[in-house]
């Protein structure tokens, strides 16, 4: 989606990029900013696709880092660790 586009569908809804910033703790520049692409935040891209009730790649689908897949982190990563201990002692 251009960013226009996002911006209206979020007024659309209610909100604008201000109330985003201020629920994420960011900047509406911040939210502005990966809008229009000039920086990139998962956090922010994701509030907004979740707001907008969109996938982040359907939002962001010229953004190659918002479709990758993160690694787990914390308890999520020492359940896959165990996964893996397992899986390569049998």
């Amino acid at each position: 989606m251009e960013a226009d586009t996002i911006k209206q569908a979020l007024y659309a809804k209610g909100y604008s990029f201000a109330m985003i910033g201020e629920a994420l703790s960011v900047g509406a520049n911040v939210v502005s900013g990966v809008c229009h692409r000039r920086t990139t935040s998962q956090t922010v891209a994701s509030a907004i696709a979740k707001v907008l009730g969109k996938p982040v790649t359907e939002v962001f689908p010229d953004v190659e880092s918002y479709s990758k897949v993160r690694l787990p982190k914390g308890t999520a990563r020492a359940k896959k660790q165990a996964e893996l201990i397992h899986l390569l002692a049998s």
